[in-house]
């Protein structure tokens, strides 16, 4: 018999997650890696009843090691005849730098159970071992590795990993849906933005064919911020426990000296083009990332994607780990993945 864990307070959440992360300050990278999964098993939810794990590994050209895939199936299936529907893939998070199936496995079987789904989650290259195209290379790699036998419906990613599911479908289908300019949407943005965004259709029309797969976004980052300026209020908002600005900042110049090649930049950015056409997205109160999120999420409609947005009150970064104690966290992450089951059965 399962026991429901009692609830916590988010102040306990963030002073015990801050008080892991400190530790992991001055050791070798190697072992606050594997502090970091201690960490979030320790504090995050546990793997979801009902719900078995297996790994495979898949031989990709250009890598020293084979790619490790982890499958979080739960029992109980949505098709008559016992068979799992086309499944899910999850991308961790963890700043690209740290994270693994094992650190998000409390997030990913309860996105199984709750999708009643499959799901694959990649245990993709890190920085700065190596660069953000690797880390993309290896989450391409897993959609075509599944696709000659079941072809994934959704691509959910974490944090930084919601960032990689982004450029995935670009990958994927670099030509977007060109829906067109929604009159209604842009009364929703005001005179600025609308000219804003009138200004870079013209620049940069969208091309005509929709990307085939649902997201499911969790506070991800958006465009590259590299300096921060006060004074452009659209690039972060405020700092806020568990992740800072600075800290935002650090990550995308990390990602930025290993790959020359930019493949961690799109154009147009996400935030001036929907990376897909149906797209749920989570995002947390307190978290600097959410202000500029919520700014693209308006674009996104504007230009004629189909966004769900949920944000959940009270709570910030890196608190979907522990969404079994936080009630807040609990029901948005609940309401979070019905709307994507939603989505996902009308496919089917």
């Amino acid at each position: 018999m399962t026991m429901t864990p009692s609830p916590i307070t988010c102040r306990a959440f963030i002073d015990d997650f801050a008080r892991g992360m400190d530790e992991m300050v001055e050791m070798p990278l190697a072992d606050a890696r594997k502090r970091y999964e201690q960490l979030c098993q320790q504090l995050g939810a546990p793997l979801a009843e009902g719900v078995t794990t297996h790994e495979n590994h898949v031989e990709i050209a250009g890598r020293a090691t084979p790619l490790r895939l982890r499958h979080f199936i739960p029992e109980v299936a949505r098709k008559a005849d016992g068979n799992l529907p086309a499944p899910v893939v999850f991308l961790h998070g963890g700043a690209w730098q740290i994270g693994s199936p094992e650190s998000h496995q409390g997030i990913a079987s309860s996105l199984a159970a709750q999708l009643g789904r499959e799901v694959v989650s990649v245990d993709y290259r890190l920085l700065p071992d190596a660069n953000y195209q690797d880390a993309l290379a290896d989450c391409l790699a897993t959609i075509e590795h599944l696709s000659a036998t079941v072809e994934p419906v959704a691509i959910v990613g974490d944090s930084a990993g919601a960032r990689l599911a982004m450029d995935v479908a670009r990958r994927l289908d670099t030509e977007m849906p060109n829906i067109g300019l929604q009159g209604t949407r842009m009364q929703s943005l005001g005179t600025h933005g609308a000219e804003m965004e009138t200004a870079h259709h013209q620049e940069h029309p969208a091309p005509e064919k929709p990307t085939s797969y649902v997201l499911g976004l969790i506070y991800p980052p958006m465009d590259p911020v590299f300096v921060l300026a006060k004074e452009n209020e659209f690039a972060l908002g405020s700092d806020a426990p568990l992740l800072g600005r600075d800290e935002v900042v650090s990550m995308w110049l990390t990602v930025a000296e290993g790959d020359r090649s930019a493949s961690y930049s799109p154009s147009p950015a996400h935030s001036q083009q929907p990376p897909a056409r149906q797209i749920e997205v989570l995002a947390a109160e307190h978290d600097p990332l959410t202000q500029p999120l919520e700014a693209a999420v308006d674009v996104w409609r504007w230009r004629g994607a189909d966004v769900g947005y949920r944000s959940a009150s009270g709570m910030v970064h890196a608190a979907l780990h522990a969404h079994h104690a936080l009630p807040e966290m609990q029901h948005a992450w609940q309401a979070f993945c019905e709307a994507l089951d939603r989505r996902l059965c009308a496919l089917d």
